[in-house]
């Protein structure tokens, strides 16, 4: 796998490639600012993955996230920031990241968000998903049924949603609801088809950009 690390803080970069280091068939390259992102794309360099540091791109870091999926548009690309405001993440993931790593998360969650992302899995950072491993109290969290296209999301759908927010398994929210996981994965394919998403991670999310879900 070809990996391009863009980052412009040389100690994080390094401590970044030596996290990387640990999985097999990885040739990574460094960059530290944007036009030799820039340049890479110029000699058609290719990559499977690019982490880049929100900085790097400045204060037009969305034009410039966008630019970057025309520049390298098979690559999957990760951003790396500081800022763990929600609206950040979710706006990013609207930019079709696969993953927001923020650099204020321990060792350990950066690992793990790589092993996620290594292997080709969307990497959400509980800044969005903060309800994860609760119960969901049913107070405050769905806050409209409303779709985007004037539909209403059944009160079933709604109270699967709620429960996928606060990280439930298809086991365990059939047991709340007192259904059958049969049940459970019918309401889910629903959510997701008027969501237009395809899987439960980008549901939420999606959700909560939507202002459906408390976020």
């Amino acid at each position: 796998m070809k990996v391009l690390i863009a980052d412009n803080h040389t100690l994080f970069r390094e401590g970044f490639r030596s996290q990387l280091s640990r999985f097999d068939n990885v040739e990574m390259r460094e960059v530290g600012d944007y036009d030799a992102v820039k340049a890479l794309a110029e000699q058609n360099r290719d990559f499977d993955l690019i982490f880049i540091d929100r900085d790097l791109l400045g204060t037009e870091w969305k034009d410039k996230l966008k630019a970057l999926k025309e520049m390298f548009p098979d690559a999957k690309k990760v951003l790396l920031s500081e800022s763990e405001e929600q609206r950040d993440i979710l706006n990013a993931f609207e930019l079709g990241v696969v993953g927001y790593i923020t650099k204020l998360s321990s060792d350990s969650l950066i690992i793990n968000a790589l092993r996620l992302i290594m292997d080709g899995n969307l990497y959400v950072p509980p800044a969005v998903l903060k309800g994860i491993h609760r119960r969901a109290s049913g107070e405050g969290r769905i806050l409209s049924h409303t779709l985007p296209d004037g539909k209403n999301l059944t009160y079933r759908q709604s109270e699967v949603l709620q429960y996928l927010s606060n990280g439930l398994s298809n086991k365990q929210i059939a047991y709340e609801m007192k259904v059958s996981e049969a049940t459970v994965k019918l309401h889910i394919n629903a959510l997701l088809r008027h969501l237009h998403v395809e899987n439960r991670t980008k549901a939420v999310v999606t959700a909560q950009r939507l202002g459906i879900l408390e976020a």
